[in-house]
């Protein structure tokens, strides 16, 4: 089992102790069409009970409510980066076990942002279908979309679609032109194409440059180290600075070292 170290006390607030695993009402079981390729066919079962699971809902709650909705508006669904789970919950293979049967149960979405790697965004299925619909909403692309939300998204809960896969769920390339310039698919090379959410760009632009501030801050500093408590006397980056450190202290771009004035934070390149 490959562990991530957690993130110190200081950096992360100790979270509150929550009364069982599981949240919210379940989406319904996303079972993909016999015989399509690449549909799970639902929920896998075997994931069970015990801390992993529940410390990876936790985890997910804490850094949804990270998530900065009064900079972004409400146009965007609570987006949580699968790495900041790696450090909240500090247990890689928990986390991607359980997200993979939360996915295949129908109660996430896992996309693809664009940000090199293996870089997963993590949204509530419920919440992102709320989200997609409103942003098109009174559109002449609103049947399409909503027939996209339910035919293939809710029956085929992947991270992608190739042509022959959207074909036999029922969109032809007329559809998926429409789907688009909807912004709820980015062409991710010839014949295939991520999911995607509306309006995403500006969160990826914010994060983009939120990395580029506080690494630059690190980089400059003396022996390119530099202690959570100045960093904190700083102006907060737009994605505030809680939501931007676990992003980078989960993908590995920062290391925090405990010292007797508090977390150091040193750039993790050589």
């Amino acid at each position: 089992m490959v562990r991530s170290p957690p993130l110190p006390p200081d950096v992360i607030r100790a979270r509150r102790k929550l009364p069982g695993g599981r949240h919210g009402p379940a989406a319904a079981g996303a079972g993909g069409p016999g015989g399509l390729p690449g549909c799970p066919g639902g929920p896998r079962g075997g994931a069970g009970g015990g801390r992993g699971p529940a410390a990876v809902e936790a985890a997910l709650r804490e850094a949804a409510a990270l998530f900065p909705r009064r900079l972004l508006g409400a146009a965007l669904p609570a987006l949580v980066l699968r790495h900041q789970l790696y450090g909240l919950a500090g247990d890689r293979t928990a986390v991607d076990r359980h997200l993979n049967r939360l996915r295949d149960e129908g109660r996430v979405r896992l996309l693809h942002l664009g940000l090199g790697g293996d870089a997963l965004g993590v949204v509530s299925t419920e919440e992102y279908a709320q989200k997609v619909l409103q942003a098109v909403s009174g559109s002449p692309r609103e049947g399409l979309v909503r027939r996209f939300l339910e035919g293939a998204v809710g029956a085929c809960p992947l991270p992608g679609y190739d042509q022959r896969l959207l074909r036999q769920l029922g969109f032809g390339d007329a559809d998926v032109t429409q789907l688009v310039a909807a912004g709820v698919l980015t062409v991710r090379d010839a014949g295939s194409w991520w999911l995607a959410v509306p309006g995403i760009g500006r969160f990826v632009r914010a994060l983009v440059r939120g990395r580029r501030a506080l690494l630059g801050a690190v980089r400059r500093s003396r022996h390119r180290e530099l202690l959570l408590a100045e960093l904190g006397q700083r102006p907060p980056p737009a994605l505030g600075l809680r939501y931007l450190l676990l992003d980078l202290l989960g993908a590995e771009l920062l290391r925090s070292v405990p010292t007797a004035s508090g977390p150091l934070l040193r750039l993790a390149e050589p």
